[in-house]
């Protein structure tokens, strides 16, 4: 029988990534009354992912398509999922979860916190103001939108080098800002470095995004020497790392950088709260990490349930 929310659960698993869904579905595969809050899309930053990378067994397939045949298969074994954001959690003889906003509450035994982590916004002048206006996190979505014209990618990881493949084959030009040598996969790497279209500017930073309406150009200061320039573009697509997603959450579940500690059995200090996922210290960030890090998760959390 699938229960309303706000009834007793076994399992409450809070976000709709990979990992989240993975977590929801072994442990209702496994028969735990579980449910799952969602406030957006699923599958969390991987949903804009083109191409998906990593995962073996999953073939050539987009973030969104496997997060959305995950998320029916959920449902199909009875996972309650609902669209909700979570406001706060307390535990006491179980775990509970307000959303936010004043809304409803939802309890269960233990809870798993697979919330994710965000991509940083760009700390430079303009790039929020200009958001949706020619600064972009998703190249899948908005790369269509500045064929043939010049763009910068910024950041040195396999998220920077992955988005300027799928723009470098829309776009005119794609120079990727580096502070420092890239970290990304080799393949990316290579790619990028055979690409004609692709070239990189080293050891600088974005000191400013320019423009009236639109995108126009940014400054650019080096590390070097401190000298600045200015590179006109059409769009600016920054990868500079991610922010954990745990503010609902206890300061005493978390280090300074925000992201929620846990033991190799992915358990925090509050014996019916387990993490796992981006929202974790020590995620190795690798998709079939997020998958692994579900499961593992939810098999730990039903030994606290049947305990």
């Amino acid at each position: 029988m699938v229960r309303r929310p706000g009834s007793q659960y076994e399992m409450l698993v809070i976000g709709g990534g990979l990992c989240g869904l993975s977590a929801a579905h072994h442990a209702a595969r496994c028969g735990a009354r579980t449910i799952l809050l969602e406030p957006g899309l699923f599958g969390g930053e991987v949903s804009t992912v083109e191409h998906l990378d990593g995962l073996p067994g999953a073939g050539v397939v987009s973030g969104a398509a496997l997060a959305a045949d995950l998320a029916d298969k959920c449902r199909e074994i009875g996972v309650v999922i609902v669209e909700a954001t979570a406001g706060r959690l307390t535990s006491n003889a179980g775990v509970e979860v307000a959303s936010s906003g004043g809304g409803r509450a939802y309890r269960a035994k233990t809870a798993i916190v697979a919330s994710g982590a965000r991509l940083r916004m760009l700390d430079a002048p303009g790039a929020v103001e200009f958001v949706g206006r020619g600064v972009s996190q998703c190249a899948s979505c908005d790369g269509p939108l500045f064929k043939d014209e010049d763009v910068v990618v910024v950041g040195a990881g396999d998220a920077a080098a992955q988005e300027a493949c799928v723009l470098a084959g829309f776009c005119g030009t794609v120079t990727i800002v580096c502070r420092s040598p890239m970290k990304a996969k080799r393949r990316y790497v290579e790619a990028l470095s055979t690409a004609s279209n692709v070239r990189f500017i080293w050891s600088s930073e974005v000191d400013a995004v320019l423009g009236e309406q639109f995108v126009t150009a940014i400054r650019l200061r080096s590390r070097k020497d401190g000298s600045i320039t200015e590179l006109p573009c059409a769009a600016v697509f920054p990868f500079v790392g991610t922010a954990p997603n745990s503010g609902f959450l206890p300061p005493e579940l978390l280090n300074s950088g925000g992201y929620v500690e846990t033991g190799p059995d992915f358990r925090t200090k509050d014996m019916n709260v387990f993490a796992a996922g981006a929202v974790r210290s020590g995620y190795g960030g690798q998709i079939a990490q997020a998958v692994g890090e579900g499961v593992s998760a939810a098999a730990e959390a039903l030994k606290a349930v049947n305990r």
